[in-house]
């Protein structure tokens, strides 16, 4: 059962690997809406001096992943979903 999870988890992000890599790295145009490039700058985006920072300190991407989390729990992830990928706890 864990097995069929843990492949769950390996397609969801390898499907929304953009959109996860955006919310990590708080990038500002890339994986915005989940295109390659938006044409807007996402309003938390960090300058590209704070991405290395956060790369380099490994604690801002940990809070990011946090985040990521708390946002999936509040309904932008539908519960099926979140319950597969084990953040339903």
């Amino acid at each position: 059962m864990k097995i069929r999870y843990l492949k769950f988890r390996i397609n969801y992000f390898l499907k929304n690997w953009k959109l996860c890599l955006h919310l990590l790295l708080r990038t500002k145009r890339f994986g915005v809406n989940n295109e390659w490039w938006s044409s807007f700058d996402s309003i938390f985006g960090w300058p590209i001096w704070k991405i290395i920072r956060g790369i380099l300190l490994i604690r801002p991407i940990i809070d990011n992943y946090k985040s990521m989390k708390f946002r999936a729990r509040i309904g932008f992830i539908n519960l099926e979903t979140l319950k597969k990928l084990g953040w339903d706890k």
